[in-house]
Parts: structure tokens; C-alpha cells; sequence
């Protein structure tokens, strides 16, 4: 397992704990943070513009 998937596990498992605690902030590592960053750019630069579809919110 890569340090990046380390990261983005520690990050998803401190938003469940956030979540189940009903916080409204979280203080995660600038480190792991910066490292979802670059996942997120990465994942999004290579997706087409043309297959994102905005779908309206259902309340």
C-alpha cells in the first residue's frame, strides 16, 4: 500500500469519526491533506469535462 492510499484512509476514517460525532470540524495533518489534494487533481484532470454531468440537488 502506497503512502498516498495511507493518506486518503487516514483522512476518509477521521471524516467517519467526525461524522459519527456530529463535529462540525476536524483537524487533519496539513500533510495528508496536501496529499487528497494532489489525488483529487490528479483524478480530476484527467476526466474529460464533457462526462461531468452537474445533477441537480434532491432535498
Amino acid at each position: 500500500m502506497k503512502s498516498d492510499d495511507l493518506s486518503f484512509e487516514r483522512v476518509q476514517k477521521l471524516v467517519e469519526r467526525a461524522e459519527n460525532l456530529r463535529m462540525q470540524s476536524a483537524a487533519i495533518p496539513v500533510k495528508d491533506l496536501r496529499v487528497l489534494l494532489e489525488v483529487c487533481e490528479i483524478a480530476f484532470s484527467q476526466q474529460p469535462l464533457a462526462d461531468i454531468k452537474i445533477q441537480p440537488e434532491v432535498n
